[in-house]
């Protein structure tokens, strides 16, 4: 696996600014459409007697299935069985869902680059455009992001209001810092979904 980054494109224009973009990586740059693409956020309240407020977020992959990716409002992320899912559902006195999104769009391979694209739409409102950029050749968490700011720079015009970090303290939360692993992209979805109160 590369190294990736989350972009959230804010003031895009739902279809049309999807449908520019698959034209400029298939006729452009000569991408190829590899299919669906997809990932679902559950954010969980605190349900205890205590309710401390704290949230839980947990991040689904359509590239890893049987996977999931939890963190406690900053804790450590953790990666999981989806089978966790059931354990949740039983435990509604500790925890229960606030919200919820599923995101589909489409995936393409350009190059050394694989691009997901999807519109995120939250119940009937729409939140913008989201970009998951993976530079394959890298594994290193910090060492390609001049590649992929100059990679999605090519890909939106000058004028996108964008939301994109590029960096993260991953061995706050317990990431290598050394080797970048799905559980790093699942990290960077929590922590854009909740700097963008998406969720």
């Amino acid at each position: 696996m590369g190294m990736t980054c989350i972009v959230r494109w804010k003031n895009a224009t739902g279809m049309r600014d999807f449908t520019t973009i698959d034209e400029h990586v298939i006729k452009t740059l000569h991408g190829k459409n590899t299919g669906r693409w997809g990932l679902t956020c559950k954010v969980y309240r605190d349900n205890s007697r205590n309710n401390t407020g704290k949230l839980l977020y947990q991040i689904s992959l359509a590239q890893q299935p049987r996977q999931l990716y939890c963190m406690v409002d900053g804790g450590v992320v953790v990666e999981v069985e989806r089978d966790v899912e059931a354990i949740f559902s039983r435990l509604k006195n500790l925890w229960v869902v606030r919200q919820s999104a599923t995101i589909e769009g489409t995936s393409y391979d350009i190059g050394d680059f694989t691009l997901r694209v999807a519109n995120i739409l939250l119940g009937s409102t729409y939140k913008g455009l989201l970009l998951e950029v993976e530079y394959r050749p890298c594994s290193s968490p910090d060492g390609a992001t001049q590649i992929i700011q100059d990679f999605v720079e090519s890909l939106i015009p000058p004028n996108a209001q964008i939301s994109m970090d590029t960096e993260y303290d991953y061995e706050k939360v317990g990431l290598s810092s050394s080797e970048f692993t799905i559980a790093h992209t699942g990290y960077q979805y929590m922590l854009l979904f909740r700097k963008d109160s998406l969720l």
